[in-house]
Protein backbone atom coordinates (compact mmCIF):
# COMPACT_ATOMS: atom_id res chain seq x y z
CA UNK A 1 0.00 0.00 0.00
CA UNK A 2 1.25 3.28 -0.51
CA UNK A 3 2.89 4.71 2.18
CA UNK A 4 1.48 8.31 4.02
CA UNK A 5 1.78 11.33 2.53
CA UNK A 6 2.50 9.62 -0.95
CA UNK A 7 1.25 10.53 -4.31
CA UNK A 8 0.04 8.72 -6.95
CA UNK A 9 -1.23 8.96 -10.18
CA UNK A 10 -5.45 8.59 -10.34
CA UNK A 11 -7.04 8.22 -13.51
CA UNK A 12 -10.29 10.93 -13.95
CA UNK A 13 -13.32 9.33 -14.83
CA UNK A 14 -15.09 12.64 -15.03
CA UNK A 15 -15.41 16.51 -14.65
CA UNK A 16 -18.23 18.85 -14.53
CA UNK A 17 -19.89 21.66 -13.54
CA UNK A 18 -22.19 21.34 -9.83
CA UNK A 19 -22.73 25.41 -9.67
CA UNK A 20 -20.35 28.45 -10.58
CA UNK A 21 -17.79 27.96 -8.01
CA UNK A 22 -17.88 24.27 -7.49
CA UNK A 23 -16.39 22.02 -9.96
CA UNK A 24 -17.03 17.93 -9.52
CA UNK A 25 -14.52 15.68 -10.37
CA UNK A 26 -14.82 11.05 -10.60
CA UNK A 27 -11.73 9.84 -10.55
CA UNK A 28 -10.53 5.87 -10.21
CA UNK A 29 -8.58 4.99 -6.88
CA UNK A 30 -6.67 2.55 -8.15
CA UNK A 31 -6.59 -0.89 -5.78
CA UNK A 32 -3.46 0.24 -3.49
CA UNK A 33 -5.42 3.52 -2.50
CA UNK A 34 -9.10 2.17 -2.78
CA UNK A 35 -8.56 -0.13 0.47
CA UNK A 36 -7.60 2.62 2.31
CA UNK A 37 -11.58 4.10 1.55
CA UNK A 38 -12.74 2.83 4.69
CA UNK A 39 -15.69 4.91 5.70
CA UNK A 40 -17.54 8.69 5.30
CA UNK A 41 -15.68 11.76 6.42
CA UNK A 42 -12.19 10.78 4.95
CA UNK A 43 -10.05 12.79 2.46
CA UNK A 44 -7.13 12.88 0.52
CA UNK A 45 -4.31 15.45 -0.58
CA UNK A 46 -3.98 16.60 -4.04
CA UNK A 47 -0.87 17.86 -5.13
CA UNK A 48 -0.32 19.77 -8.36
CA UNK A 49 1.92 22.52 -10.04
CA UNK A 50 0.64 24.89 -7.81
CA UNK A 51 1.44 23.16 -4.70
CA UNK A 52 -0.75 20.63 -2.31
CA UNK A 53 -4.10 21.17 -0.33
CA UNK A 54 -6.92 18.50 1.34
CA UNK A 55 -9.82 17.70 0.05
CA UNK A 56 -12.48 15.92 1.40
CA UNK A 57 -14.06 12.70 -0.33
CA UNK A 58 -16.79 13.52 -1.43
CA UNK A 59 -18.73 10.02 -2.12
CA UNK A 60 -18.72 6.70 0.17
CA UNK A 61 -16.75 4.61 -0.01
CA UNK A 62 -17.35 2.37 -3.10
CA UNK A 63 -15.82 -1.25 -4.46
CA UNK A 64 -14.79 -0.40 -7.63
CA UNK A 65 -12.79 2.43 -6.62
CA UNK A 66 -14.69 5.10 -7.66
CA UNK A 67 -14.63 7.92 -5.35
CA UNK A 68 -15.90 12.26 -6.23
CA UNK A 69 -13.95 15.49 -5.00
CA UNK A 70 -16.19 18.63 -4.89
CA UNK A 71 -13.42 21.40 -5.62
CA UNK A 72 -14.29 25.39 -5.06
CA UNK A 73 -12.76 27.54 -7.73
CA UNK A 74 -10.47 30.11 -6.33
CA UNK A 75 -7.43 28.90 -4.95
CA UNK A 76 -4.17 28.52 -6.46
CA UNK A 77 -3.94 24.62 -5.85
CA UNK A 78 -8.18 24.31 -6.16
CA UNK A 79 -7.93 25.90 -9.77
CA UNK A 80 -4.64 24.31 -10.91
CA UNK A 81 -6.68 21.10 -10.13
CA UNK A 82 -9.54 21.75 -11.46
CA UNK A 83 -7.25 22.77 -14.82
CA UNK A 84 -5.51 19.16 -14.78
CA UNK A 85 -8.85 17.32 -14.12
CA UNK A 86 -9.80 16.40 -17.51
CA UNK A 87 -11.66 12.85 -18.26
CA UNK A 88 -9.07 10.28 -19.05
CA UNK A 89 -6.05 12.53 -17.89
CA UNK A 90 -4.56 11.62 -14.35
CA UNK A 91 -3.74 13.52 -11.02
CA UNK A 92 -1.65 12.88 -7.74
CA UNK A 93 -3.41 12.10 -4.72
CA UNK A 94 -2.23 10.24 -1.64
CA UNK A 95 -4.35 7.44 0.22
CA UNK A 96 -7.40 8.33 1.71
CA UNK A 97 -6.45 9.02 5.02
CA UNK A 98 -8.44 10.37 8.68
CA UNK A 99 -10.85 8.77 10.76
CA UNK A 100 -13.82 9.99 8.99
CA UNK A 101 -17.41 10.03 11.12
CA UNK A 102 -17.83 7.38 13.59
CA UNK A 103 -21.33 5.67 12.72
CA UNK A 104 -21.61 2.97 14.62
CA UNK A 105 -22.53 5.40 17.50
CA UNK A 106 -25.43 6.89 16.00
CA UNK A 107 -26.99 3.54 14.62
CA UNK A 108 -30.76 2.88 15.58
CA UNK A 109 -30.56 7.21 17.15
CA UNK A 110 -31.47 10.47 15.14
CA UNK A 111 -29.27 11.83 13.33
CA UNK A 112 -28.73 15.46 12.45
CA UNK A 113 -26.44 16.72 9.37
CA UNK A 114 -24.79 20.13 9.32
CA UNK A 115 -22.67 21.47 6.26
CA UNK A 116 -21.93 24.61 5.34
CA UNK A 117 -19.92 25.56 2.11
CA UNK A 118 -17.77 22.96 0.58
CA UNK A 119 -18.56 21.38 3.59
CA UNK A 120 -21.05 19.53 2.41
CA UNK A 121 -18.10 17.14 0.19
CA UNK A 122 -17.62 15.04 3.03
CA UNK A 123 -21.64 15.59 4.88
CA UNK A 124 -22.57 14.06 1.38
CA UNK A 125 -20.38 10.85 1.68
CA UNK A 126 -21.96 10.30 5.00
CA UNK A 127 -25.53 11.04 3.19
CA UNK A 128 -25.04 8.28 0.79
CA UNK A 129 -24.17 6.13 3.31
CA UNK A 130 -27.13 6.62 5.71
CA UNK A 131 -29.27 6.48 2.67
CA UNK A 132 -27.57 2.90 2.12
CA UNK A 133 -28.32 1.74 5.14
CA UNK A 134 -31.44 3.90 5.87
CA UNK A 135 -33.08 0.89 8.48
CA UNK A 136 -30.11 0.99 11.05
CA UNK A 137 -31.05 5.07 11.85
CA UNK A 138 -34.28 7.01 13.23
CA UNK A 139 -35.18 10.19 11.79
CA UNK A 140 -32.53 12.01 9.27
CA UNK A 141 -32.30 15.57 8.47
CA UNK A 142 -29.56 17.68 6.69
CA UNK A 143 -29.12 21.23 7.58
CA UNK A 144 -27.32 22.91 4.72
CA UNK A 145 -25.85 26.44 4.19
CA UNK A 146 -24.71 28.27 1.91
CA UNK A 147 -24.78 32.19 1.34
CA UNK A 148 -27.31 32.24 -1.68
CA UNK A 149 -29.92 30.29 -3.04
CA UNK A 150 -27.54 29.68 -6.55
CA UNK A 151 -24.37 28.01 -4.10
CA UNK A 152 -26.01 24.59 -3.02
CA UNK A 153 -24.44 21.67 -4.53
CA UNK A 154 -25.17 18.45 -5.58
CA UNK A 155 -29.35 19.77 -6.27
CA UNK A 156 -30.30 17.17 -9.02
CA UNK A 157 -29.66 14.37 -5.71
CA UNK A 158 -31.74 16.32 -3.31
CA UNK A 159 -35.14 14.53 -4.41
CA UNK A 160 -33.82 11.04 -4.01
CA UNK A 161 -32.33 11.62 -0.67
CA UNK A 162 -35.92 13.02 0.76
CA UNK A 163 -37.55 9.55 -1.39
CA UNK A 164 -34.74 7.50 1.33
CA UNK A 165 -36.15 9.14 4.30
CA UNK A 166 -33.41 12.16 4.54
CA UNK A 167 -35.42 15.27 5.15
CA UNK A 168 -32.69 18.16 3.18
CA UNK A 169 -32.93 21.44 4.44
CA UNK A 170 -31.26 24.54 2.70
CA UNK A 171 -30.54 27.66 4.73
CA UNK A 172 -28.92 30.42 2.59
CA UNK A 173 -28.05 33.23 5.02
CA UNK A 174 -27.68 36.15 2.83
CA UNK A 175 -30.37 38.29 1.43
CA UNK A 176 -31.48 37.08 -2.05
CA UNK A 177 -34.91 38.19 -3.23
CA UNK A 178 -35.05 34.85 -5.69
CA UNK A 179 -35.22 32.50 -2.61
CA UNK A 180 -38.53 31.88 -1.37
CA UNK A 181 -37.61 29.46 1.59
CA UNK A 182 -36.09 30.01 5.13
CA UNK A 183 -33.12 31.95 5.46
CA UNK A 184 -30.25 31.69 8.07
CA UNK A 185 -27.44 30.09 9.68
CA UNK A 186 -28.12 26.56 9.63
CA UNK A 187 -28.29 26.39 13.52
CA UNK A 188 -30.19 28.67 13.31
CA UNK A 189 -32.77 27.46 11.02
CA UNK A 190 -32.15 23.99 12.69
CA UNK A 191 -33.56 25.57 15.86
CA UNK A 192 -36.55 26.94 14.38
CA UNK A 193 -37.83 23.96 13.21
CA UNK A 194 -37.03 22.09 16.21
CA UNK A 195 -34.07 20.06 14.61
CA UNK A 196 -36.33 18.33 12.65
CA UNK A 197 -38.25 16.46 15.12
CA UNK A 198 -35.09 14.71 16.62
CA UNK A 199 -35.27 13.88 20.22
CA UNK A 200 -32.45 15.54 21.81
CA UNK A 201 -31.08 12.98 24.13
CA UNK A 202 -31.09 10.50 21.69
CA UNK A 203 -29.71 12.29 18.91
CA UNK A 204 -26.38 12.09 17.21
CA UNK A 205 -25.25 14.80 15.17
CA UNK A 206 -22.53 15.18 12.46
CA UNK A 207 -21.09 18.65 11.47
CA UNK A 208 -18.46 19.72 9.01
CA UNK A 209 -17.84 23.36 8.01
CA UNK A 210 -15.48 26.34 9.31
CA UNK A 211 -14.65 26.25 13.08
CA UNK A 212 -16.78 28.94 14.08
CA UNK A 213 -19.77 27.66 12.18
CA UNK A 214 -18.82 23.74 14.36
CA UNK A 215 -18.61 25.39 17.64
CA UNK A 216 -21.81 27.36 16.97
CA UNK A 217 -23.69 24.35 15.77
CA UNK A 218 -21.98 22.56 19.51
CA UNK A 219 -23.48 25.26 21.39
CA UNK A 220 -26.65 25.38 20.16
CA UNK A 221 -27.40 21.75 20.09
CA UNK A 222 -25.55 21.41 23.72
CA UNK A 223 -28.08 24.15 24.72
CA UNK A 224 -31.62 21.71 23.23
CA UNK A 225 -29.98 18.32 25.01
CA UNK A 226 -27.84 17.05 22.53
CA UNK A 227 -25.00 15.85 24.71
CA UNK A 228 -21.59 17.49 23.30
CA UNK A 229 -19.90 13.86 23.04
CA UNK A 230 -22.59 13.11 19.93
CA UNK A 231 -22.16 15.95 17.87
CA UNK A 232 -19.28 14.90 15.69
CA UNK A 233 -16.81 15.69 13.23
CA UNK A 234 -14.32 13.57 10.51
CA UNK A 235 -11.52 15.53 11.68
Amino acid sequence: MLGPGEFAPVPVLDTWDETAAFRGVRLALPPALARAHERPGQGVKARTAAGEAFFALASAPDPTGAVELLVKRGGKVSDALVAAAAPGAAVELTRPFGDGFPLGEAEGRDVLLFAAGSAIAPIRSLVQHLAAHRNRFGRVTLFYGQRHGAEFAYRAEYLDWERRGIRVVLCPSAQDDAWQGLRGRVQEVARSLAFGGATPGETVAFVSGMTAMVDDVRRTLAAAGVPPDRVRANF
